[in-house]
């Protein structure tokens, strides 16, 4: 539907809700309808988005998608992301959702666009809609007379469009933009400097803020003393509201002298759990399994398995380990509040400010600044300490995070403790499967995410419990399935070396999956699995997945020596559907790879009674560039399947295949991370 547009500025505006997926899903609604696209009297193309960019390429992504519907050039089309005065309600970046779902609404608002200046262009030379075209920011006849420029047809127009039920985007075969390798568009201003993080926001009066922490998580505030932190010169206030202690100053470097001027006795908890007890704990200290699948008969198929495979498995906590803290800016203008922060979740921080303070979401802006990374932090923990602190002076304030705030302070990957039974025939056919996982944290949520088993099995029983935990757990790229994948696949290693069969041999007979099968073979033949040689210290693993609606197999080749493993090799089978950016998406997956590797090899937070024992990269190894191996990506999706998520899926595998990698290596079994200390 058209129908005026009241903004004078905007020629043609288009509406509908910032998501889009072919079925209706309660759980997590499209949205009310909002502005997606404009184009204004020149011509520009501008889009609106809630997501924000942390460095997953989105910006790139929906401009490739909006230019090759509306036959314009990239260059031509503004993104709008992650202002909450500006853009669509959203409910955050996580679950690699943008693609799959604001993507291809965006790509909905083109088409519509596109057919209303055909429209157009159809009555001004009097001839048929269906006798023109788009092209080059154009619509021309089929006859190869002259054209009309876009901004020509929209001058002296002010339309609205509603997006149709049915909407015909574009088919593959007439892709311009979209299938091809494309250049970051935010890549100089990364690496030049020019772009803003919420570290470089600096606004009129700005004042800087640092919070007092407690010695460990969970300590109360049981006496304080500020008088010498406030005698500090620059010290502009000492706020204090219960536990809640903060110092604003003029400088930064003024404002971290005076926290630690401050005394304080703290309460710590009695919470013996530490990172050499926590994984019996978390069995002992979990809620009631919750069955995410149960199917057949157990007790029959254990008792027709010829052999039963019983183990545990442990991952630890990690870090998120961005490479930039976070940061906030906070400013109030009477009642109203905004904010400029590295958050993943505009919306949702802004409605908890909101409430926070007791105001209308009217009254609070949130705008997401350039982002150095999140992996599942960028809460609005910091947003919500430089709101107070600006509050209570009445000035700017910036809170940033030093390095061993964020390693303390911002949440961790959840440890988790995985039991698994399974039971196989003479041949090699699962039989039975019984999979119990204790997730550290306040629900299972996160344990559910790649919890399930895609090989070929009717008697099944998978659940997930939470656990208590003594940090701060949180979201993690992938959230469970990587933990998840790593329990799972190692164990499925296990059964294959049990029986004598060969890994791929073994999954392939459980394996009839119409997208993960293909990612399998294709990644073994890249690999060259079948031809693989063994050698003194070397070792090949390989592992399988799924996650966000995407499907990956990986196969890894590992150096084994000296008391380090080094993964020399990494060839990824991958289906994420139709790839929009070829580069962007093999980007995230060798993204996904080396973080996976971290997890694998040296990561894991130690940590005592609640206390942090190694904030900071000193003591917390994360892969380096000289460790970064050989990674080939294959891609096996079709395009005629719709996208699904890349950055997060291409973590969940690697872990057990390092793992598998090393067993073979070494002939050792490897059941918990990180694997080189334990060589």
């Amino acid at each position: 539907m058209s129908r005026q547009n009241a903004d004078p500025d905007i020629a043609l505006k288009v509406v509908g809700a910032p998501r889009w997926t072919p079925e209706p899903d309660p759980r997590t609604p499209p949205g009310d309808p909002a502005t997606l696209l404009t184009i204004d009297s020149d011509g520009v193309v501008s889009a609106f988005s809630g997501k924000v960019e942390y460095g997953q390429g989105i910006r790139n992504g929906f401009a490739m998608e909006i230019a090759d519907e509306l036959d314009v050039g990239v260059d031509s089309v503004q993104i709008v992301l992650g202002d909450t005065d500006l853009v669509p309600q959203d409910r955050g970046t996580t679950g690699s959702a943008s693609t799959r779902t604001v993507g291809i609404q965006l790509r909905r608002a083109a088409a519509t666009a596109r057919r209303a200046l055909i429209d157009l262009a159809a009555t001004r030379l009097e001839v048929s809609a269906g006798s023109l075209k788009t092209r080059d920011g154009q619509v021309v006849p089929d006859d190869g007379s002259a054209g009309v420029r876009y901004a020509d047809l929209l001058s002296g127009n002010s339309l609205t469009l509603d997006i149709p039920d049915v909407v015909q985007v574009k088919a593959v075969e007439e892709f311009q933009l979209m299938g091809r390798p494309a250049r970051r568009i935010d890549a100089v201003s990364r690496v030049t400097g020019a772009a803003k993080y919420a570290q470089d926001v600096v606004v009129s009066g700005m004042l800087y803020g640092k919070i007092l922490r407690p010695p460990s998580y969970g300590a109360k505030l049981r006496q304080i003393d500020t008088t010498r932190a406030e005698r500090v010169s620059g010290v502009v206030s000492v706020v204090q509201d219960g536990d809640f202690v903060g110092v604003v100053a003029e400088r930064e470097d003024v404002a971290e002298y005076a926290v630690e001027a401050i005394r304080a006795r703290w309460e710590e908890s009695r919470d013996t759990a530490s990172d050499w007890n926590i994984p019996a704990l978390l069995k002992e200290r979990a809620e009631d399994l919750t069955a995410l699948r149960e199917g057949g008969d157990l007790g029959a198929g254990f008792g027709s398995a010829d052999r039963v495979f019983e183990n545990t498995y442990y991952v630890p906590y990690v870090s998120n380990a961005q490479m930039e803290p976070s940061a906030s800016v906070a400013r109030w203008d009477g009642d109203h509040l905004t904010i400029w922060s590295a958050n993943r979740g505009p919306f949702a921080e802004r409605d908890s400010l909101a409430e926070m303070f007791g105001l209308d979401t009217s009254q609070v802006r949130v705008t997401a600044a350039e982002i150095g990374g999140s992996f599942g932090t960028k809460t609005p923990t910091v947003s919500y300490e430089a709101a107070r602190l600006a509050k209570a002076v009445d000035a700017p304030v910036r809170v940033s995070y030093n390095r061993a705030e964020e390693f303390s302070w911002s949440t961790v990957r959840p440890a988790a403790t995985f039991e698994i039974k399974s039971g196989v025939d003479a041949d090699g056919n699962i039989m039975a499967w019984d999979y119990a996982a204790f997730h550290a944290g306040e629900n299972a949520f996160r344990g559910k995410r790649g919890a399930d088993i895609l090989y070929d099995v009717d008697n099944v029983r998978i659940g997930v419990a939470a656990s208590e935990s003594p940090l701060q757990s949180g979201s993690y790229r992938s959230l469970g399935g990587a933990t998840n994948h790593f329990a799972r696949e190692v164990h499925m290693d296990e059964i294959a070396v049990g029986l004598g069969l060969d890994p791929l041999e073994f999954r392939l007979r459980n394996l009839t999956h119409d997208r993960l099968r293909p990612c399998l073979i294709a990644a073994a033949e890249a690999f060259g699995w079948a031809t693989r040689q063994k050698r003194p210290g070397v070792g090949y693993g390989m592992a399988i997945g799924y996650d966000a609606g995407s499907f990956t197999a990986q196969c890894v080749e590992v150096l084994v020596e000296n008391g380090e493993a080094r993964v020399t090799r990494v060839v990824v089978g991958f289906d994420c559907g139709l790839v929009v950016n070829p580069d962007g998406a093999r980007n995230q997956i060798e993204g996904s790879i080396i973080m996976g590797m971290g997890t694998a090899l040296w990561e894991a937070v130690e940590f005592d009674g609640g206390r942090v024992l190694n904030a900071g990269f000193a003591r917390y190894r994360v892969p380096r560039i000289a460790d970064t191996p050989e990674i080939e990506v294959v891609f096996t999706g079709g395009d005629d399947v719709p996208s699904s998520g890349a950055g997060e899926p291409g973590i969940v595998a690697i872990a057990p295949a390092i793992a598998n990698a090393v067993r073979d290596a070494t002939g050792t079994a490897i059941q918990e991370l990180p694997i080189v200390p334990r060589l």
